[in-house]
C-alpha cells in the first residue's frame, strides 16, 4: 500500500491512464481497486453468493437477487420485492479499524458505493452496516441486533430524509455503548439515476461525506455539535439536586402597568365599510334554510327510540340574493397601528439568570483518539433493511484506506454509468418533447388543412352567389343598388355562409312574430263588434236613447268593453265632441252638414 501523498497521487494518474486505453470494467482497473481495498464487490458473476449470505432468521423473508440494470452493462445486487426485511452479510478477510494512528501518514477509512432506485423511493433505508467484528458471528446470524460499527447510507421514509452516520461507541470509563448520531445529516438523492455516496473517517477525528464526489457534509466529530449525543462526553454534569428557588426572578423587564393607551392609538384592524349598501332582494326575514318539503318521515321511524324526526333542511330557494339579517361588511382600518403593548421597564425584582450548579460526570473519559479506542473493529459488510419499496440495486461496494482508489472508482464505474444515465434521460426527455412538438404541428396542420377547406367552400358559395349578380347574371339589373353589400361579400365570405344559416330563422321569427300580432288585432276588433249587434235592435227599435241604455247596463252588469264605433254596425260614424261632466249627449254645431249626435261615456 502506498506511503505518501504523492505515492497515491502518482498512482491515481497512472490507473487513469490506463483508463482512458482500457474499458472500464477491464480486468486491469477492477484488479487495481481490489488490490488495494479491504473489500470491493461487484456483483458480476454469480461467486457473490459463496461471499455473501442470507440471514437465516424467519424475520428476513426478502432475498436479495442480482440483475442487469437498465442502461448499466453489468449486475447489480437488486432488492427484488416490495414490503419485506431483508438481511445480508460478507465477512471482511480480517478486521478493519476504523481509525489507525495519525502519524506518521493519515489513512482515513473510505466507504464507498453506489445506489439506483429502478423503481423509485418511498419508504426504505438503502444504507449499510459495518459490523463490529466477533470471532463467534456466523454472517447468516444477522439480526436487527447484531453489533456494528459504523452505520452510513441514505435513508428515506415520508418526509425523513437523511444521509445517516452513526457511531457506536464504547465509554471506557462504564463500558456502555452509545449510538452517535450525526446531528445535521445531509439530504440523500431520491431520482433514478445511479449515485454514489461516500464517507471518509480521518485520523484526526474529521470526517467528510460526499455524494456524486461532492462534499455535503463536513467537520470535526469531537465538536459537541456534530454528533449526537456528543462523542466525548462533558466534564461536568448540571446537579440534579439543585433547583431554583420559587422566588427567583430571572425576568429582566416587565411591561410598565402605569402606561395608558394613548387617545389617538387606533387599535381595530378591521372597521365596518360604511360605503357598503345592502342588495337589492335581500330578504331579512327569510330563513337560509328550510326544511325540504318533499322530505318524508321514513315508515320505520320509531320518535320513542329515534327521537323527534325532522326534515333534512336544504337552502331558501327565495335566498338568491341573501336572506336573514343584513351585516355590514368589514375592510381594512387605514388608521390602524397595531395592538397596543405597554412600553418595557426595568424589572425591581430581576435577580439575574440563575445557574444550576453543576457535579462532575462519572462518565466522563478525556482520551486523544476516542474513534480508535472505543470504535470496535469491523469485521463484516450487511445489508440489514426493511422498505415498502422494490428496485433498489446496490454495487461496486468498496472499503479502502486510499481516496485515491476510491476515486478511480468514481471516474472509471461510477461516472460512465451516471453520464450515460443521464445521457440517455435527456435523449428520452428530447424525444419525448419532440413527439409533442411533432404532434402540435400536426394538430396545427389539421386546423389550418381544416379552415382552408372551410375558407374553400366559403369562397365557393360566394363567387356562386356574386356571380348571380354579374353583367350575364340573372341579378345583374340589381348589382347597382347592392354594391356595398356585394363588396362586403367579397371581402367576407364567411359572413355570407353565416347570413345564409341565420337568415332563414330571422326571416321564420318575423313571420311568426307579424302571424302573433295579426292574430290579437283580429280578436281585438272582434270583440266589441259582437257587443254592438246585441245593443244594435234596441237601438234600432227607438225603445230609449244610447246614453240613457249606456247606464242602465252599466248598472245592471260589470263593466265591460266600450261599445264598437257605429261604422262597425253599419252606422254613420259619429264623431266624439267635449265630455259633459254628467256624460250626456252634447250638442255640437254644425259646421258644413247637418247637427251629429255624439255619446259619452261617464
Amino acid at each position: 500500500m502506498p506511503t505518501s501523498w504523492h505515492s497515491y497521487a502518482f498512482l491515481g494518474l497512472l490507473l487513469y491512464a490506463l483508463g482512458r486505453q482500457s474499458l472500464a470494467h477491464s480486468p486491469t482497473v477492477l484488479d487495481t481497486i481490489r488490490s488495494q481495498s479491504f473489500f470491493f464487490e461487484t456483483f458480476d458473476s454469480d461467486e457473490w453468493q459463496s461471499r455473501w449470505s442470507h440471514s437465516r432468521d424467519n424475520k428476513y423473508n426478502g432475498r436479495f437477487t442480482t440483475e442487469v440494470v437498465k442502461d448499466w452493462t453489468d449486475k447489480g445486487l437488486k432488492i427484488p420485492e416490495k414490503n419485506k426485511f431483508y438481511g445480508l452479510t460478507a465477512l471482511l478477510d480480517a478486521p478493519v479499524d476504523p481509525v489507525v494512528a495519525s502519524s506518521p501518514t493519515p489513512l482515513p477509512l473510505v466507504v464507498q458505493y453506489e445506489v439506483k432506485y429502478e423503481d423509485g423511493v418511498t419508504c426504505g433505508g438503502s444504507y449499510l452496516k459495518l459490523l463490529t467484528a466477533e470471532p463467534s458471528f456466523a454472517p447468516d446470524g444477522l439480526v436487527d441486533t447484531t453489533p456494528y460499527s459504523i452505520m452510513f447510507g441514505p435513508d428515506r421514509c415520508g418526509a425523513t430524509s437523511k444521509v445517516h452516520l452513526i457511531l457506536r461507541h464504547r465509554n471506557p470509563v462504564n463500558g456502555s455503548i452509545a449510538e452517535k448520531h450525526l446531528a445535521s445529516s445531509p439530504a440523500p438523492e431520491t431520482n433514478d439515476f445511479t449515485h454514489l455516496y461516500t464517507l471518509k473517517i480521518f485520523p484526526d477525528h474529521k470526517y467528510e461525506i460526499l455524494v456524486d464526489g461532492k462534499v455535503r457534509s463536513s467537520g470535526s466529530l469531537l465538536d459537541p455539535s456534530t454528533l449526537q449525543p456528543p462523542l466525548l462526553p462533558p466534564r461536568d454534569l448540571p446537579d440534579p439536586d439543585d433547583k431554583k428557588p420559587a422566588d427567583w426572578v430571572d425576568v429582566a423587564e416587565i411591561p410598565d402597568l402605569n402606561a395608558v393607551k394613548p387617545g389617538d392609538w387606533d387599535d381595530r384592524e378591521m372597521i365596518e365599510d360604511e360605503k357598503a349598501v345592502k342588495p337589492r332582494g335581500w330578504l331579512d326575514n327569510e330563513p337560509a334554510l328550510i326544511s325540504d318539503p318533499a322530505a318524508k318521515r321514513p315508515e320505520e321511524w320509531d320518535e320513542e327510540e329515534d327521537g323527534v324526526w325532522e326534515p333534512k333542511q336544504i337552502p331558501n330557494p327565495k335566498c338568491k340574493v341573501g336572506c336573514g339579517p343584513w351585516i355590514r361588511p368589514m375592510k381594512r382600518n387605514p388608521a390602524f397601528k397595531g395592538a397596543w403593548k405597554p412600553p418595557l421597564i426595568k424589572n425591581p425584582a430581576y435577580k439575574g439568570p440563575w445557574v444550576q450548579k453543576t457535579i462532575p460526570n462519572p462518565d466522563f473519559f478525556e482520551v486523544e483518539e476516542p474513534i480508535r479506542s472505543g470504535v470496535g473493529a469491523i469485521g463484516a459488510v450487511a445489508l440489514e433493511l426493511w422498505t415498502i419499496d422494490s428496485g433498489y440495486i446496490f454495487d461496486n461496494i468498496l472499503i479502502t484506506r486510499d481516496p485515491a482508489v476510491a476515486e478511480i472508482a468514481l471516474q472509471k464505474l461510477w461516472k460512465p454509468r451516471h453520464d450515460a444515465e443521464v445521457k440517455a434521460s435527456e435523449a428520452k426527455l428530447k424525444e419525448k418533447e419532440q413527439k409533442e412538438k411533432e404532434r402540435r404541428k400536426e394538430e396545427e396542420a389539421k386546423q389550418k388543412a381544416s379552415r382552408e377547406g372551410r375558407n374553400f367552400g366559403e369562397r365557393a358559395v360566394s363567387n356562386a352567389v356574386l356571380a348571380l349578380f354579374e353583367d350575364d347574371g340573372l341579378l345583374a339589373p340589381v348589382a347597382p343598388y347592392v354594391g356595398p353589400l356585394l363588396d362586403f361579400v367579397r371581402e367576407n365570405p364567411d359572413a355570407l355562409i353565416l347570413g345564409m344559416g341565420v337568415g332563414p330563422m330571422l326571416l321564420l321569427t318575423v313571420i311568426l312574430l307579424l302571424r302573433s300580432i295579426g292574430s290579437g288585432k283580429k280578436q281585438s276588433a272582434n270583440a266589441p263588434t259582437a257587443a254592438a249587434e246585441e245593443e244594435k235592435p234596441a237601438a234600432e227599435a227607438g225603445e230609449e236613447p244610447l246614453a240613457e241604455a249606456e247606464d242602465d247596463r252599466a248598472a245592471d252588469a260589470e263593466p265591460t268593453s266600450a261599445p264598437a264605433p257605429e261604422a262597425n254596425q253599419g252606422q254613420e260614424v259619429v264623431p266624439e265632441g267635449d265630455i259633459t261632466p254628467d256624460g250626456e249627449i252634447e250638442e255640437e254645431p254644425e259646421e258644413k252638414g247637418p247637427r251629429r249626435r255624439t255619446a259619452r261615456a261617464a
